[in-house]
């Protein structure tokens, strides 16, 4: 394998290493999400899939609550989530599709107690979602043009001595 090849493949291989892999956390990021809470509740909801993913815990203790209530009222619609075997309470997500800022008032009333929660879920913009979700950002990219910039200088250079050589 003659230098130039050598230096464009260790180029090559230096800025595969530079760039992030997509990791569960970013994409676990990206997802619309929110949290509210009270002196008796804390409630964390997830978009995946099509669904909103709602988890009750006690404030306090941080205790999961099962059996609950749970009422979201945005926009003038109202949704009542449903318990799931697992915990969770869930709800169909549609009304969450377009890109904005929903703001939600959640009643949630378990056993004796009920509390009134408020909060924003913000959906944003699918492709910039997925680049988030990447973990591509403009510091990868510029890390990438340079590289590959640097590439093609130590090319050019290479090509220059071979034919000064000859």
């Amino acid at each position: 394998m003659n230098p130039l090849r050598h230096a464009i493949a260790a180029l090559v291989c230096a800025a595969a290493l530079l760039l992030p892999a997509p990791s569960a956390s970013a994409a676990e990021a990206a997802r619309p999400s929110f949290e509210a809470h009270s002196e008796v509740f804390e409630l964390v909801g997830r978009i995946n899939d099509g669904r909103l993913t709602l988890t009750l815990d006690d404030w306090a203790s941080n205790e999961p609550i099962t059996g609950a209530r749970i009422e979201i009222d945005f926009a003038g619609h109202l949704g009542l989530a449903e318990a799931q075997a697992d915990g969770t309470y869930t709800l169909d997500a549609a009304s969450f599709a377009a890109p904005a800022t929903y703001p939600l008032t959640i009643t949630v009333t378990a056993g004796e107690q009920s509390d009134l929660l408020a909060t924003d879920l913000v959906v944003g913009d699918s492709a910039a979602t997925s680049a988030i979700a990447a973990g591509i950002g403009i510091k990868e990219i510029g890390i990438a043009a340079t590289l590959t910039l640097l590439g093609a200088v130590v090319a050019v250079r290479l090509r220059r001595r071979k034919g000064e050589a000859a």
